[in-house]
C-alpha cells in the first residue's frame, strides 16, 4: 500500500490498489493508462456521486493511471468536505473501475452572503453550485471550498462589470466556535437610499432612529437583520404586539445614471405583528421576603393596560431593586408568558429565587491619606453587620461621596474614583473598596 501527500487537512490518503490479475507493489512498474469505465462511490451521504465525481475531477471514458487518481483523491482531500479519502481500482478488458471511498467531515458551517444586492438570492445559489459542487449551503471549516465560493463570486462580479471584491471571515457569537461563513462585497457599494416598514399598523416614524442608522450606508444582510432583531422587533414589543417579528429585510439595487455611479439600494421590513395584548396579571412563586401584593405594586403593571415589553422589563428591574435593598442580591426572576389570544391578554408566571441575605462586609479605602480614608468610612452609613442594602451605593455617591473627599487626591480630576462592590458567598457578606484608578 502507498501513502500519498496528505494535502490541506493533513487527512491520509490510503491507496488500495488492486489490479484484476495482478496487484502492484511498491518498486513495480506504474500501473499502465486503462479507460476508466465506471465510478463508484462509496460512503457518500450528504453529497451526490454526481457532485463527488464532477469535485475529483474524474470521468467516465477519460484515460487514467496511478498519477491519475493520486491527483483526484487529493483533490477531494484538499477540499476539506471529507476526512478521509480512499481509492481503489480493478481492470478488465482495458476499462478500468474505480471506487472512491469517502468518509465526510461532520463539522460544516453555514454560508452566508451579506451584501450582494446586485443578485437575487437563487441567482448566487445558482451560480456557486454551479462553479464549486461540492457546495450545498454548507462549508467544511478547513480546506478549499471557502476560497473557491469567494473565486466564484468574484467571477460573478467581472460579469456584471462591478468594481468589488469578495472577503469572506468564519462568524458566530462572541466566546464561541464560529458557526457561519460571512461572505462580503468589498469596494464602491451602492448605498441605502430609502427605507420602508410594511405588514403592521404601527407608523413609520416610530422607526426613525433605526432609518437614520440605515440611510447613506452601504445595505448588509447581517446588520439588517441583527437591526430587525433588537431593534424593529422590540418596538413592536413595547406597544404590546409581544409576538411580532420582522422577516429579513429585502433589498432592491438601482443602478446609476452614469458608469461611475455606484447605484442605490431600497430597503423593505416587513413585520408579522401579531396580536397587541393587554396585562392580565402575574403569578408569583418561590416568594418569601415579599407577599404578592408587594411585588404587584414593585411591578408595576395593572390589569387591562397594554402590555408593553419595556415597561414589564422596568418593572421586573424595580422588583430586583426591592430584593437588593434586602440585601438579596442574587435574587432572580424567572418569567414565563401565558398568552390568551382569544381575549388578546397576557398573564406573566414568576418563578422567584430569592437566594441568600446578604449583610455589610468592610470598606476598604486606597489612594487617600488617614484622614480622608476615615471620613469616606464614617459617611457610608452601612456598617459591618448591617442588612446589605444594594441601592445605598447609588446614593452614597449622589449625596456624600464628594464631600468625604473634598480637598484630598481622589478628588483630583486626573484621580477618576472608583467605587466596586464585592460579594462574599461564603461569609454572606459585601466589602466595599474605594480607590484611585
Amino acid at each position: 500500500m502507498r501513502r500519498l501527500p496528505v494535502g490541506a487537512n493533513l487527512l491520509s490518503l490510503f491507496l488500495l490498489l488492486a489490479c484484476a490479475c495482478v496487484v502492484p507493489s511498491q518498486g513495480h512498474a506504474q500501473t499502465r493508462q486503462a479507460t476508466i469505465g465506471r465510478i463508484i462511490i462509496d460512503g457518500a451521504s450528504r453529497f451526490s456521486d454526481v457532485q463527488i465525481v464532477s469535485a475529483s475531477g474524474l470521468k467516465v471514458g477519460q484515460a487514467a493511471d496511478d498519477p491519475t487518481l493520486d491527483a483526484a483523491a487529493t483533490r477531494l482531500s484538499e477540499s476539506g468536505a471529507f476526512s478521509e479519502v480512499a481509492y481503489r481500482y480493478k481492470t478488465a478488458n482495458g476499462k478500468m473501475t474505480v471506487t472512491l471511498h469517502i468518509v465526510e467531515t461532520p463539522k460544516t458551517l453555514l454560508c452566508t452572503f451579506d451584501n450582494f444586492v446586485w443578485f437575487m438570492p437563487e441567482e448566487i445559489d445558482r451560480a456557486v453550485r454551479a462553479e464549486v459542487s461540492l457546495f450545498d449551503g454548507r462549508l467544511p471549516a478547513d480546506g478549499s471550498l471557502p476560497q473557491a465560493v469567494a473565486t466564484t463570486l468574484e467571477h460573478l462580479l467581472a460579469q456584471r462589470h462591478l468594481a468589488a471584491s469578495v472577503i469572506y471571515t468564519p462568524s458566530g457569537q462572541l466566546g464561541k466556535a464560529p458557526t457561519e461563513y460571512l461572505y462580503a462585497a468589498k469596494g464602491d457599494l451602492p448605498t441605502i437610499k430609502s427605507v420602508e416598514y410594511t405588514g403592521g399598523p404601527l407608523e413609520p416614524s416610530v422607526f426613525s432612529i433605526a432609518t437614520q442608522r440605515l440611510i447613506g450606508h452601504p445595505y448588509s444582510t447581517n446588520y439588517a437583520r441583527s437591526l430587525a432583531e433588537n431593534d424593529l422587533d422590540v418596538i413592536y414589543h413595547n406597544h404590546g404586539y409581544l409576538r411580532a417579528h420582522f422577516a429579513d429585510a429585502k433589498p432592491a439595487f438601482a443602478p446609476g445614471a452614469a458608469a461611475t455611479d455606484s447605484g442605490s439600494v431600497s430597503v423593505v421590513f416587513t413585520v408579522t405583528p401579531g396580536l397587541q395584548y393587554t396585562w392580565r396579571g402575574a403569578d408569583w412563586n418561590g416568594n418569601r421576603m415579599y407577599s404578592t401584593a408587594d411585588l404587584d405594586q414593585f411591578l408595576g403593571m395593572k390589569a387591562g393596560e397594554i402590555a408593553a415589553a419595556d415597561k414589564i422589563s422596568s418593572g421586573g428591574d424595580a422588583v430586583h431593586e426591592a430584593y437588593g435593598k434586602k440585601g438579596y442580591i442574587t435574587a432572580a426572576l424567572s418569567p414565563n408568558q401565558n398568552f390568551d389570544d382569544a381575549a388578546k391578554q397576557v398573564q406573566y408566571s414568576y418563578e422567584v429565587n430569592e437566594g441568600s441575605q446578604y449583610r455589610m462586609g468592610m470598606i476598604t479605602v486606597s489612594g487617600a491619606d488617614d484622614k480622608v480614608a476615615e471620613k469616606i468610612r464614617k459617611a457610608w452609613r452601612l456598617k459591618a453587620g448591617d442588612i446589605y442594602d444594594a441601592s445605598y451605593m447609588k446614593e452614597f455617591v449622589r449625596k456624600d461621596f464628594s464631600a468625604a473627599i473634598a480637598g484630598s487626591p481622589l478628588a483630583s480630576p486626573s484621580a477618576h474614583p472608583a467605587i466596586s462592590m464585592h460579594p462574599n458567598a461564603n461569609t454572606l457578606t459585601v466589602d466595599i473598596t474605594i480607590s484611585s484608578n
